[in-house]
C-alpha cells in the first residue's frame, strides 16, 4: 500500500512537535521539583540535560511508579539520578531524533522503541524539541489538510460545503 507523501517530509517541513519553552531538568534536580513540573506544565516526561546542555536521560511519569515500588515516596528530595537508579534493566536510553528526519522514520522509531515520545536534538545532542504520539496523532487526525490535502479528501469536502 503506498504511503502518503507527507510521510516522506521531515519534522522541520511539517512543523510537528514542540520546539519552544521545552521543560527539562538536570541530573541533580529533586524529584519533588520534577513532579511539580509534570503537574504545572501538564506534561508526561522531562528530558534530563547535563551541565553542557547534552540530553543524558529522560524522567517520565511512568518512572514515578518506581517511587511507590521502592517505597521511596516519603523522600521526594532525592535527585532524579538517584531515582533513576531503580529503573528497569530493560530501559535502553533516551530515544532521540533530528528535525531533518522524516515522519516515516520517526513513526518507525517510536513503534520499535515502544515509547510515547522522542527528544529532538541537534548535532551536539542538545535538546531542540519534543515530538510525542499526541503531536503525531493531532497532525494526522485533527489537521490532515494542513499536512497534505490529498491525505483526506473527505475532510476537504466537508470544509468546502
Amino acid at each position: 500500500m503506498p504511503k502518503p507523501a507527507f510521510m516522506k517530509k521531515n519534522l522541520d517541513e511539517l512543523g510537528i512537535g514542540t520546539y519552544h519553552n521545552i521543560a527539562f531538568i538536570h541530573p541533580d534536580t529533586p524529584i519533588i521539583k520534577a513532579l511539580n513540573i509534570f503537574v504545572d506544565r501538564r506534561i508526561s516526561a522531562l528530558p534530563v540535560v547535563d551541565e553542557s546542555g547534552k540530553v543524558v536521560d529522560i524522567y517520565s511519569k511512568f518512572d514515578v511508579i518506581n517511587l511507590a515500588a521502592e517505597k521511596t515516596y516519603n523522600n521526594l528530595d532525592i535527585t532524579v539520578t538517584q531515582a533513576l537508579q531503580h529503573r528497569s534493566q530493560y530501559f535502553e536510553g533516551v530515544v532521540k531524533c533530528s528535525k531533518l528526519e522524516t515522519l516515516e522514520t520517526i513513526v518507525d522509531r517510536i513503534v520499535k522503541a515502544e515509547v510515547h515520545r522522542l527528544v529532538v536534538v541537534n548535532e551536539a545532542d542538545s535538546i531542540v524539541g519534543i515530538i510525542s504520539l499526541s503531536d503525531i496523532l493531532q497532525a494526522l487526525v485533527l489537521t490532515p489538510a494542513g499536512i497534505d490535502a490529498a491525505f483526506c479528501p473527505l475532510f476537504i469536502n466537508l470544509q468546502v460545503q
